[in-house]
Formats: structure tokens, C-alpha cells, sequence
């Protein structure tokens, strides 16, 4: 990783043949649920995330893999910190209609 972030960190990227915008999970698999994510919150946790980005590129699964920071809400439950990753995780921003 090129920049350190500072703040609680997950591991993001996006499913190679559907696209879909995917956390790596607690239990070592990739879940398009933020929840399930796995959390880094020491710098050796988050040293670990930045030793497993290649490991995880090289199976072509998931690509574009890199760390976001994220917090907690009133209701306890995992945001991201900035507003990009916030769009990506919660889809497109417009309703388009059936013509």
C-alpha cells in the first residue's frame, strides 16, 4: 500500500466476473456484506491485510483490492469513512424506472 490510512481498516475489492463490490470476511472468504468483514484495528492487524492484497490478487477471484477505513454508527454497525466507499457499498445512487 502506498499511503498508511489511519483508522480501523477492511479490505475491499470487487468480484472479477460479477463485478460486485465484496469485504474480505472474518472467515477468510469474500462477502458483499460489510458486516462480516474482517476488522483491522492494531497496526500489526492491518500490516497483515497489506501482506494478503497479492496473495489474494493472484487467484483472480477478486481484484482491485485495497483497504478502506471504517467506523462505527450510533446503531454499532460498520460505515465506511469516506463518501466513495460509502456509495460503493450501498449501489447506485439513482432509481432508474421501467419505460
Amino acid at each position: 500500500m502506498a499511503k498508511k490510512l489511519k483508522g480501523d481498516q477492511v479490505l475491499t475489492g470487487q468480484l472479477l466476473r460479477e463485478g460486485d463490490v465484496v469485504f474480505y470476511a472474518e472467515d477468510g472468504s469474500w462477502s458483499s456484506d460489510l458486516q462480516k468483514a474482517k476488522v483491522a484495528t492494531t497496526p500489526e492487524q492491518i500490516d497483515e491485510l497489506d501482506l494478503f492484497i497479492a496473495k489474494a490478487e493472484e487467484v483472480n477471484l477478486v481484484i482491485d483490492i485495497y483497504p478502506i477505513v471504517v467506523e462505527k454508527d450510533e446503531a454499532g454497525q460498520l460505515v465506511p469513512s469516506l463518501i466513495r466507499e460509502k456509495m460503493r457499498t450501498t449501489g447506485p445512487s439513482i432509481v432508474y424506472a421501467d419505460f
